[in-house]
């Protein structure tokens, strides 16, 4: 499988710079000849008693005003960029209330192949809200890209988490054109220090009748925290792509307790491809 339509996300407020996920998915999409179709979502800001008061309702809408204008000098900007990649593409502007925008995020990701979308700034945030949303709601892969990641869509080097489970083996079939084209590809699995089980061995054999270059890293659960055991290992060998099936909790409890999931959503430094 290929992907044919990339679906770009990008949550619009006044002092967002998403600039460099915009041109992530610009060359993504270039590479892998696909159309790139964008949403800016300028979440409304609205307090309903705050407009009892004629200031609080001005600045409500001078906030307002700012997030739809700089969504639409972006849209320039992505059109400009589009046609200078010579990719297909279109941008549209999706200014909503916060469970609206969610609701328009997941209707538009879900004709897709794959979505691309800027990391949260962090626990609470809207655009933590907004990828949560799609990402368990929209059935549909998606690419997190962090704002402090300039070397663009490379798969020199590409880490797969496994444990030989149905989420795990769902983001290895999304990911596949991907894994195809790596330069190499490390398959990850965490394991008790008492096991020695090799869980990668057999996904390893399967990527290699797809001709990527694959190894097996085993690497020994660390302080009973499989999330931590992960990211330490990716800050040591920075990948420029992870691979990981995602999982879903009630959200106040994945905030008390974490989770791997959550760990990468909030911590990842390299852009990260989640399935659920």
């Amino acid at each position: 499988m290929a992907y044919k339509t990339i679906q770009l996300l990008v949550n619009v407020n006044e002092d967002a710079k998403p600039n460099a996920v915009v041109e992530f998915a610009i060359e993504f999409a270039r590479r892998e000849g696909a159309h790139l179709s964008a949403l800016g979502i300028p979440q409304l800001v609205d307090f309903p008693i705050g407009r009892l008061l004629p200031l609080a309702d001005a600045i409500i809408d001078q906030i307002n005003d700012e997030r739809l204008t700089k969504a639409t000098s972006l849209g320039d900007h992505f059109e400009v960029s589009a046609r200078l990649a010579a990719i297909t593409a279109d941008w549209s502007v999706a200014q909503l209330a916060p469970a609206a925008a969610r609701k328009a995020a997941i209707a538009a990701s879900r004709v897709c192949d794959l979505v691309i979308a800027p990391k949260s700034k962090g626990v609470l945030s809207a655009e933590e809200s907004l990828i949560e949303a799609v990402l368990f709601g929209a059935g549909r892969p998606v690419l997190i890209v962090p704002p402090e990641w300039e070397a663009g869509p490379l798969l020199d080097h590409v880490v797969v988490a496994w444990d030989g489970g149905a989420r795990a083996a769902r983001a290895v079939g999304d990911a596949m054109p991907l894994l195809e084209k790596a330069g190499r590809v490390e398959v990850v699995c965490v394991t008790p220090d008492h096991s020695g089980e090799v869980l990668g061995a057999e996904l390893a054999r399967h990527l290699s009748r797809h001709d990527a270059k694959v190894s097996v890293t085993d690497l020994p659960l660390r302080n009973a925290d499989a999330g931590r055991t992960l990211m330490d290992h990716l800050c040591a060998m920075r990948p420029s792509l992870f691979v990981m099936g995602a999982f879903a909790h009630a959200a106040l409890l994945q905030h008390v307790i974490g989770g791997t999931t959550s760990l990468m959503l909030t911590d990842a430094k390299v852009p990260v491809l989640y399935s659920y």
